[in-house]
């Protein structure tokens, strides 16, 4: 009936899917458009087969997604996450994670403690699964070649671990971002890397369960980050660092505010020291903020300097798909 079938055949195939899927969008309120088709043979077969409808009136603005105001109101349960065992060991007894802190031990048998029947782990860096999923960060694909930890004193780091005994990271120590530095003990961590329900967008979700070890030696588990690392799979493809704080701690971490004091103390010149008694550094303005290897970006400000982020909220770090440019958005979270 058709000069070339096959062909028309195909290509209503493509609209009656593109068009699911933007009605999809339209009625989730992912997007503002719904495709219009104006006759033509396409839309004389589409029609004609009974391929289904596309509705004949459009606006021209899409818009995949947009932050919300708030916090994140959905906590993934650990127990649908994959828990990380740092308490794991070789065939010779050595722990398969490494931690070059000191972590409290039993006097009876010499071994780290555990709580709530975990391993905790004092100054370490802990490898994230990431399945090969991309993620950027100024300008390498850190995701894809699954190199991507969480540092056991707050942070998310990139690439080579360096000092792992670090426990105020500074500028040049790595490629970072700061979620509350400072001197933490882990007790458990919890991760997964799946695609969100709508296939759009790829999340490596990290669970981190964390105390002020330096000051706090009873409740390990007091406080609790759910972060997810976020990246469009299509348009900008932009990321996000999300952070949603289920429970939180007296310290923000370490800082050059001169209005907060460290039971370190100072050293001779009257400048704040990290517990390693190492000086910290003096453009370090948040213990929450990016560093690309060689220069904190700032994005943060002061934010969070002088006061812990407080249980229920949430903040996003976000950047263009290179994760070069980052931006710093307070009580916001991403709906996916």
């Amino acid at each position: 009936m058709y000069g070339s079938d096959v062909t028309n055949r195909n290509r209503a195939n493509t609209l009656y899917i593109n068009s699911v899927l933007k009605n999809q969008e339209f009625t989730s309120g992912k997007s503002i458009r719904i495709d219009r088709q104006k006759g033509g043979t396409d839309y004389q077969y589409l029609t004609n087969v009974e391929f289904g409808n596309i509705i004949d009136f459009a606006y021209d603005t899409y818009i995949p997604l947009r932050i919300k105001n708030g916090s994140n109101p959905n906590i993934i349960p650990v127990d649908t996450l994959n828990q990380i065992n740092l308490g794991g060991r070789d065939a010779s007894g050595t722990y398969l994670i490494y931690d070059a802190g000191t972590v409290p031990t039993d006097a009876s048998s010499n071994a780290p403690y555990t709580y709530n029947g975990r391993r905790m782990i004092d100054d370490g860096s802990i490898q994230i699964q990431t399945a090969g999923r991309d993620f950027y960060f100024f300008g390498i694909n850190y995701g894809a070649a699954n190199n991507i930890y969480w540092n056991a004193n707050n942070a998310v780091t990139f690439g080579p671990i360096g000092n792992p005994g670090l426990v105020s990271l500074s500028r040049n120590s790595v490629p970072a971002i700061l979620i509350g530095n400072y001197d933490r003990l882990s007790s458990a961590v919890y991760y997964s890397s799946y695609l969100s329900s709508n296939h759009l967008f790829s999340i490596l979700a990290i669970v981190a369960y964390f105390s002020d070890y330096y000051t706090d030696t009873s409740d390990f588990d007091k406080g609790k980050y759910q972060i997810r690392l976020i990246r469009e799979l299509s348009g900008d493809k932009r990321q996000w660092v999300e952070v949603t704080v289920i429970s939180s701690v007296p310290s923000p971490g370490y800082s050059n505010n001169p209005a907060v004091t460290y039971p370190s103390g100072v050293d001779a010149s009257g400048t704040p020291i990290d517990s390693n008694s190492f000086v910290i550094d003096n453009t370090k303005n948040s213990p929450y903020d990016i560093t690309d290897g060689t220069t904190f970006q700032n994005v943060c400000g002061t934010v969070f300097s002088t006061v812990s982020p407080q249980a229920g909220t949430s903040f996003l770090y976000q950047s263009d798909s290179t994760g070069t440019f980052w931006n710093f958005s307070n009580n916001s979270y991403v709906p996916v």
